[in-house]
């Protein structure tokens, strides 16, 4: 019996071709597209969670609440370990110091050349770390690594890099910027799942504190470490917290603070560490996060584009079903029951969703690339083979096959045998009105998604055009590295303007698009008006440099390290700070008092997902990590060499790093940018599996009617006149798609929008341009046909029946 079954379904596949290549490329495409998503949202969903102890594992933020509430990531250097101290129910505390600025390291082998590379992800970190994240050590002893001075561990890339195959336990690795050595004390594995803990190097906690400021060790309110703790294995998240505006009285009192502020005015958390990823943007991230909203989003396209699939199946295999009438009513004729054809065609169905799925294998292989490249993934084909995945592919075929099958195999078992044997097609039969309704989903789900594609364009072309009240073109960001850059700044900044090429340079601490630190500031005389805001430091060439329009008052003028403090602020901080006339006004700022020198317009110095701080620029060179080079022309390669010629002959020990400004700015918006061109990829899957469901279908009702265009066309008709009246059916379906799909759409994205503080509108032209767009593809895919219909001779057309 099945093997019978399997033959009439080959039978059945190679008679009607176009249907079944149409109904296979469909489910594989959806299939594919499906498998992407699906692994990349399973990625996204278990960070962190392959540490042996993530359910124990918190780490602890702090926030300070007042007019503006800022939640930060970082805390205390000392947090973690005095509420060791007073809460027993914390096992263990790691901690985490990310090195400032990012590292310069060298390893010089005996008789060969001296290896020199910029290090941006490591930390200082405490020897705890080791037992808390499960650290594997390929070579070392995990028991005292980071238990020594001046130790190091590197991961087993990083080791590649600096040596090869040679064994690198005991090496010595030199700190170029702080003139220290640091001894390779073992060698630990890249962690095999994803996490937001990234690092290449670890060196130990006890290495900065041998030659840190005693007094920021013990500070409790700078925000300068990660703090994580395990709990005990029989505590609880709940009981813990309970405990800790107690200890919160305890810990800041010893500031001189009293029980009431501390309570009102701070609050101390612990975030589980497996929601940091997907549910975490404060300051002082350790990396940038993710959005939980963009699992969503992927989740919901994957779960469209599969839905697509299913449906484009289920018209399609309906449509071939008129074609079998007559089977089945020989098949009911000589004593078939119903279930045995309900099983018959569910078999067809599952070989067809098998044959799309080693399709969609291929697809998903060929694919993977791509995908990587537009997400900055690294899925790979391998991790499909895995026992989870396995059973997920086939619970996937499985259920496509019975919600695709279940339908067309009990329609065409309900076929009544008389009705069968005539072959008799209803056009307007309740089957019709179920497969229009499919339709009309299926451009809907299209619609849905060319929409939100279209806004996510408009949204990143806003991002870029808007004017940040500075200019970021032709600008080149230089890093300071090495004590002795520093102390040559000012040498170095003169002899880069000797440069044609170069028409200014301006020193500054920090960069737009960089997280600018925080502090406060205080109008003397009126402690009460203190706000806290964002600070930088620069010279007086940073306005000209970048262009930033006074307001009122002036530049910085040229001044002597000993000379007074002057301070520049935006309109923010003066609201903020309450100065009705702010030039001249006295401020405190970190010990230091300046005076107001000048007002600067706003300007976006962070991203648009955030108006605008309240900041102040402080004259103070001396703080400068960056220079800015101001550039004239298009010789930028001339220029970058000039400047690493001369970086080299003043500061031979000096690492060459540099930016674009504009380059590091777009990349303020990758995660949104990636979702919009996966978005627009995944678009255009959604509308061609649609479309080839309604090429199928079309070809079929064309069919249908073959005899009723060979008659119109006897008695006079046109050919666009009967194109028209083959495309009109379609084509009021897919415009009644796009009137449902549009509301939804608009809430969509609008909901989308709100998580930015500048955001476009959504006009009328965008679902206009949407309306068309679906329309247009519908016309092009129905019109094939139509056009085949309508231009075959009459007398074919009669004798076809």
């Amino acid at each position: 019996m099945i093997q019978n079954y399997i033959k009439i379904a080959w039978r059945n596949l190679l008679r009607y071709r176009l249907n079944s290549t149409l109904t296979i490329a469909g489910l594989a495409l959806g299939l594919a597209c499906g498998l992407l998503i699906i692994l990349h949202v399973r990625e996204e969903l278990s960070y962190d969670k392959g540490f042996a102890k993530a359910d124990r594992i918190y780490r602890l933020n702090s926030e300070n609440i007042g007019e503006k509430t800022r939640r930060w990531a970082a805390t205390s250097p000392i947090l973690g370990v005095e509420m060791k101290r007073q809460i027993p129910a914390i096992e263990t505390v790691a901690r985490f110091l990310r090195p400032y600025p990012d590292r310069v390291f060298s390893y010089a082998p005996s008789g060969g050349d001296s290896k020199q590379f910029e290090e941006k992800t490591g930390f200082y970190a405490d020897s705890t770390a080791v037992d808390v994240f499960d650290l594997s050590f390929v070579e070392g002893d995990p028991q005292t690594a980071l238990k020594q001075q001046d130790a190091i561990v590197l991961t087993e890339t990083m080791a590649r890099k600096y040596f090869g195959d040679a064994d690198p336990l005991g090496k010595i690795i030199q700190d170029d910027l702080d003139k220290r050595p640091l001894t390779v004390t073992g060698i630990v594995r890249n962690f095999g799942f994803p996490t937001h803990l990234k690092f290449d190097y670890l060196i130990s906690m006890c290495t900065y504190y041998k030659y840190a400021d005693k007094g920021s060790l013990e500070s409790r309110t700078w925000s300068g470490f990660y703090n994580y703790v395990l709990l005990n294995a029989n505590a609880s998240r709940p009981a813990v917290e309970s405990k800790i505006p107690a200890f919160m009285v305890k810990f800041y009192e010893v500031n001189g603070e009293n029980r009431k502020d501390i309570l009102t005015t701070r609050k101390t958390l612990l975030q589980p560490i497996t929601d940091i990823h997907l549910h975490s943007k404060l300051e002082k991230e350790m990396s940038p996060n993710s959005d939980i909203l963009y699992v969503y989003v992927f989740s919901v396209a994957a779960l469209f584009i599969l839905l697509v699939a299913s449906v484009n199946f289920i018209n399609m295999a309906t449509a071939q079903a008129f074609n079998r009438m007559k089977e089945v009513g020989v098949r009911k004729v000589l004593g078939a029951r119903k279930e045995q054809l309900v099983n018959q065609f569910l078999g067809e169905s599952f070989l067809l969703t098998l044959a799309g799925a080693l399709l969609a294998l291929g697809l998903f292989r060929l694919a993977i690339p791509f995908y990587n490249d537009l997400t900055a993934k690294d899925l790979r084909f391998g991790q499909l083979f895995t026992v989870s995945n396995g059973l997920m592919m086939f619970g996937l075929a499985a259920l496509i096959s019975l919600i695709a099958g279940l339908y067309p195999a009990w329609f065409i078992s309900n076929f009544e045998p008389v009705t069968s044997l005539k072959g008799r097609r209803s056009p307007v039969s309740s089957v019709t009105l179920v497969r229009k309704g499919l339709i009309v989903f299926q451009f809907a789900v299209s619609v849905f998604m060319i929409f939100s594609t279209i806004v996510v364009y408009r949204q990143m072309q806003f991002f870029q055009r808007k004017k940040l009240g500075f200019d970021q073109e032709q600008v080149v960001a230089v890093k300071l590295y090495g004590q002795s850059v520093h102390e040559k700044a000012a040498l170095i900044q003169n002899e880069l303007r000797q440069n044609a090429a170069i028409s200014d340079v301006a020193l500054t601490s920090v960069l737009p698009g960089d997280r600018f630190s925080t502090d406060m500031l205080v109008p003397v005389g009126k402690a009460d008006d203190a706000s806290q805001m964002r600070f930088m430091w620069a010279d007086e060439h940073l306005l000209p440099v970048l262009k930033m329009g006074l307001k009122t008052g002036g530049n910085f003028v040229p001044r002597n390290v000993s000379s007074h403090f002057a301070y520049i602020l935006n309109e923010a901080a003066v609201k903020a700070l309450k100065l009705q006339s702010p030039i001249g006004q006295k401020m405190v700022s970190l010990g230091d008092t300046g005076e107001v020198v000048g007002v600067v317009n706003d300007f976006h110095f962070a991203s648009l997902h955030s108006a605008v701080e309240p900041l102040v620029i402080v004259q103070h060179p001396g703080q400068a990590n960056y220079f800015l080079l101001k550039i004239n022309g298009k010789n930028l390669p001339e220029v970058l060499q000039f400047t690493r010629s001369l970086l080299a002959r003043v500061s031979p020990e000096s690492l060459f790093s540099y930016t674009f400004l504009d380059e590091k700015l777009a990349r303020l918006y990758d995660s949104e940018q990636r979702v919009g061109n996966v978005l627009k990829v995944f678009a255009v899957f959604a509308i061609f599996i649609s479309c080839l469901g309604l090429f199928g279908l079309s070809a079929y009702a064309a069919q249908l009617r073959t005899k009723e265009v060979g008659i119109r066309k006897v008695l006079g008709a046109t050919v666009s006149g009967v194109v028209i009246l083959l495309s009109s059916d379609f084509l009021r379906l897919v415009i009644i798609a796009t009137l449902l799909a549009s509301p939804l759409a608009w809430w969509a994205m609008g909901r989308w929008l709100e998580g930015f503080a500048y955001a476009i509108d959504m006009e009328w032209w965008m679902f206009a341009l949407t309306g068309f767009l679906a329309v247009f593809v519908a016309i092009l895919t129905i019109g094939f046909q139509s056009i085949k219909a309508a231009l075959m001779n009459p007398v074919k057309s009669l004798k076809s029946e």
